[in-house]
C-alpha cells in the first residue's frame, strides 16, 4: 500500500486544533507540550477503507492511530460521508477525536469501557448539544467491548455526563488511572464502585 502524504497550513483548523488542546489538557491536566498528536485529513471514503483495511460505515469519519487523528478532510465531508457540514460540527469532531488520544495518554487503555471511552469523547467535544436529551439511560452499558458499534453513542455522552456533573471530574481521572487493558466487565465494574461508592447500573445513572 502506498499513500501520498503532503503537508499543509490551515489557518481554520490550526485555530480549532490548538483550541481543543488547550481545553482537553486543562481538564486531563496533562500539560501536553511535546511530541502533540497530528491531524491527518483523509481525501475520500475509498482511502479511509484502505487505511483501515475494511468497508467502512458512512458516519465513520475519524479514528486515532497510536495518538495521532485521522479524519476526513472537511472539502469532501458531505460528499463523502452522511453527515452535514458545518464548522461547529467538524472542530467537534477533531476534538472528539482528540479527548480519544487524551484518554489513551493519561489511562494507558484504548478503547474500553467502550461506552466511557465515547462517552467521554462526546461529552468533551460538546457533541451532546447535537443530540437529543433522553428520558432515561437504558443501554449503555451494553457497550464494554472495544467494537465499533454505532448504538454506543446514543447514551454514552449523557452517562459520562451525569458522572462529571454531579460527582466532580476527579472521581472520573482517578477511575481511568486504575483501568488495565484487560479488565474484564466485571473488573470495571468493582473499579467503578470503589471510586464511586455505588453499583454500575442503570438505576444509579440519570439524564441532566
Amino acid at each position: 500500500m502506498i499513500l501520498k502524504i503532503k503537508s499543509e497550513e490551515d489557518k481554520f483548523l490550526e485555530e480549532v486544533y490548538e483550541k481543543a488542546m488547550k481545553e482537553l489538557d486543562e481538564f486531563f491536566e496533562l500539560n501536553w507540550k511535546r511530541n502533540r498528536p497530528n491531524i491527518y485529513l483523509i481525501r475520500d471514503r475509498k482511502t479511509i477503507n484502505t487505511i483501515r483495511k475494511e468497508e467502512t460505515a458512512d458516519w465513520n469519519v475519524g479514528w486515532i492511530g497510536g495518538i495521532d487523528v485521522y479524519i476526513l478532510d472537511k472539502d469532501n465531508y458531505e460528499k463523502e460521508s452522511c453527515h452535514k457540514y458545518s464548522d461547529e460540527e467538524y472542530a467537534n469532531t477533531i476534538k472528539h477525536e482528540l479527548a480519544h488520544s487524551f484518554t489513551k495518554v493519561f489511562s494507558g487503555v484504548s478503547g474500553k469501557p467502550k461506552w466511557l471511552w465515547e462517552g467521554l469523547a462526546i461529552y468533551l467535544s460538546g457533541q451532546l448539544k447535537q443530540r437529543k436529551r433522553l428520558e432515561k439511560l437504558t443501554n449503555f452499558l451494553y457497550f464494554y467491548e472495544a467494537r465499533a458499534v454505532e448504538g454506543v453513542y446514543e447514551e454514552s455522552g449523557f452517562a459520562v455526563e451525569f458522572l462529571v456533573e454531579t460527582h466532580g471530574k476527579k472521581k472520573l481521572l482517578a477511575l481511568l488511572k486504575i483501568l488495565k487493558e484487560k479488565d474484564t466487565n466485571e473488573e470495571f465494574a468493582g473499579k467503578f464502585k470503589e471510586i464511586y461508592g455505588f453499583d454500575l447500573t442503570y438505576e444509579n445513572f440519570r439524564v441532566l
